[in-house]
């Protein structure tokens, strides 16, 4: 704590450059810098009674930690991974890995009228992501406490020791610290032959092969206009194939397609975005 008052100063100016170099301007830049600098005083000086809340741009977004709901403001509404343009005010947007609910916070702020369908499978993380949209009272958003997968059924989840933290998975992990059972459902379960969606965002820790494949099988996946997918990369494993695999089918369907590198790399693996697009 000492340390912290003693660079408070420097830690201030450090966080309004940032809001600075956002793109946000005016009273948005201003929340920038108040949600940066909220969240830094909570997490060097607020008592850890576990309740941690944070006001952002209007809405209330509740989570395991104040360093959780820090990293994921600054990966949202900074970095903006899942930044897309819809063809109407009213979109249907997919959230493939909803986690504690930041990204439909994100995609209600710029689109309010979206109709959300969002899939979680962590017992902790559901119940912050229940929890946020009730308390912001965001209408038009389903809540599915299911593991995306190829096949239907119950499959083993890898946990953190914080439940609620981002790298829940289906497959093992060094982070790995428990394991629970959750049902695992097929995306193409929940969307009809005449869907027509938005965007579907995966964010779903290495089985976005698997559930991008099945929904291709099954025909479906042209009814997404839009893909924006956190592709895990597991740099030298035999799972690397699986990431060629998947752009021939995107361009099989006559996807366009990009990547963004935005997170750093690690020795094992290197998570990209690959944000995919109908041809007109």
């Amino acid at each position: 704590m000492l340390r912290a008052l003693l660079t408070s100063p420097f830690q201030v100016l450090r966080l309004a450059w940032v809001a600075h170099r956002s793109r946000y301007r005016g009273r948005e830049q201003w929340e920038v810098f108040r949600v940066l600098t909220a969240c830094w005083l909570k997490i060097n000086f607020a008592p850890r009674r576990g309740l941690y809340r944070q006001r952002i741009f209007g809405f209330v977004v509740e989570g395991s930690s104040y360093e959780l709901l820090l990293k994921l403001f600054k990966e949202m509404f900074l970095v903006e991974p899942y930044a897309f343009e819809p063809a109407t005010t009213t979109p249907t947007i997919i959230d493939g890995g909803a986690n504690i609910g930041m990204a439909v916070v994100y995609f209600k702020k710029h689109f309010p009228e979206a109709t959300i369908l969002a899939f979680e499978p962590s017992p902790e993380a559901f119940r912050l992501l229940t929890t946020n949209v009730a308390n912001n009272q965001l209408r038009n958003v389903q809540l599915y406490n299911v593991a995306l997968a190829p096949t239907a059924g119950e499959l083993p989840f890898y946990l953190e020791a914080d439940g609620a933290g981002l790298n829940g998975s289906l497959r093992p992990h060094p982070a790995g610290a428990r394991t629970v059972h959750v049902p695992a459902r097929r995306l193409s379960d929940y969307l009809g032959s005449t869907a027509r969606i938005s965007l579907l965002k995966l964010d779903v820790e290495g089985a976005e092969a698997g559930i991008l494949a099945d929904l291709d099988q099954d025909g479906l996946l042209s009814c997404c206009q839009q893909v924006i997918v956190e592709y895990h990369y597991p740099i030298g494993s035999a799972e690397s194939a699986q990431l060629a695999a998947c752009l021939q089918t995107f361009e099989r369907r006559q996807f366009a397609y990009y990547f963004k590198v935005v997170y750093p790399r690690t020795v094992h693996s290197q998570d990209v975005i690959l944000h995919c697009w109908q041809r007109p």
